[in-house]
């Protein structure tokens, strides 16, 4: 169940290319944690010219990574505002009247705020008063803002490619975490002994851990065709498939674990609790779910799921 994630889903990429970007990225968030000099870390590195020759490709690898290494940056926000070129330089993702940012707030700067419906506006410069994010996941330099009803809407197109990005993005970067703690849980049940035997060679055991691998090979293959697809049902779909993927494979793992699974005994609950905030983030799996299922009962042409599903 081990191995390179990244390569095999950055299909676009021969394969000797994206096993040495993949290893390239695994040192360059290792060096980077934090999330500072990333940016400057990756024009280093010339991703720029990757993202030009394979944008599928490099965006999912780029987010795949990230999220393995639990790496904590505003990288998102790049996603969401290539989408809208000549658009702000920040961007608030909203549930409700509240949002995060994944970077500090500038005061100077127009803000996005973007919600998972696909709705966008535009704030001015000094509409926010955020505050530090006090979350489950304890990653720094996330803020939480009020954002009011004031701000200039964006066309509803405009508004749906930016969430389709971000969904993509977010979808590889859970399959990143998923996978990590998937190979954490392999990792313990081998090196585990009970009644004389290892952990993994109980049926039970190794019947939550294939589940959990059939998941998230189903993730990355739906968020393979959402590329294909371009749009942004597509998108949503690969998001609801790596979150259906996050809860499978985070309640497997604590399982095997026992109680050390959410202990600093063990890294796991840096993988649960991520896993957990990235799938909300822009719509939670069951919400985008049963919108969905909201659209097609309303008249929506539900051709496009069956085609992506």
């Amino acid at each position: 169940m081990t191995g390179t994630p990244s390569t095999d889903a950055a299909a676009g990429l021969d394969a000797a290319t994206a096993e040495l970007l993949t290893e390239s990225l695994r040192e360059l968030f290792a060096a980077h944690p934090d999330g500072s000099g990333l940016a400057g870390a990756l024009a280093e590195l010339g991703w720029s010219d990757v993202q030009d020759q394979d944008p599928a490709g490099a965006v999912t690898l780029l987010f795949t990574e990230h999220g393995r290494a639990l790496a904590a940056s505003s990288l998102l926000d790049d996603v969401v505002l290539a989408a809208l070129p000549d658009g702000p330089a920040q961007v608030l993702y909203s549930c409700g009247d509240c949002g995060t940012l994944l970077r500090p707030y500038d005061p100077a700067a127009e803000v996005l705020v973007l919600g998972e419906d696909g709705t966008a506006r535009v704030l001015p410069p000094g509409a926010l008063a955020p505050r530090p994010l006090d979350a489950f996941d304890t990653a720094p330099g996330r803020f939480t803002a009020v954002a009011g009803p004031e701000g200039t809407a964006l066309a509803s197109d405009a508004g749906e490619r930016a969430v389709a990005a971000a969904h993509r993005a977010l979808a590889a970067e859970l399959i990143g975490v998923c996978q990590s703690a998937l190979d954490l849980a392999v990792q313990h049940t081998s090196a585990r002994f009970q009644y004389g035997r290892p952990l993994a060679t109980f049926q039970a055991v190794r019947h939550r851990l294939s589940e959990s691998h059939v998941a998230l090979e189903a993730a990355r293959a739906t968020l393979g065709v959402a590329w294909d697809d371009g749009g942004a049902w597509a998108a949503r779909v690969a998001k609801i498939r790596a979150g259906q993927a996050q809860e499978q494979v985070t309640r497997a793992a604590l399982q095997v674990f026992g109680a050390m699974g959410l202990t600093l005994e063990s890294p796991l609950h840096r993988h649960v609790t991520r896993a957990a905030f990235l799938d909300l983030l822009l719509g939670g799996h069951r919400a985008l779910a049963e919108r969905t299922g909201a659209e097609i009962l309303a008249g929506a042409d539900p051709a496009p799921l069956v085609a992506i599903g």
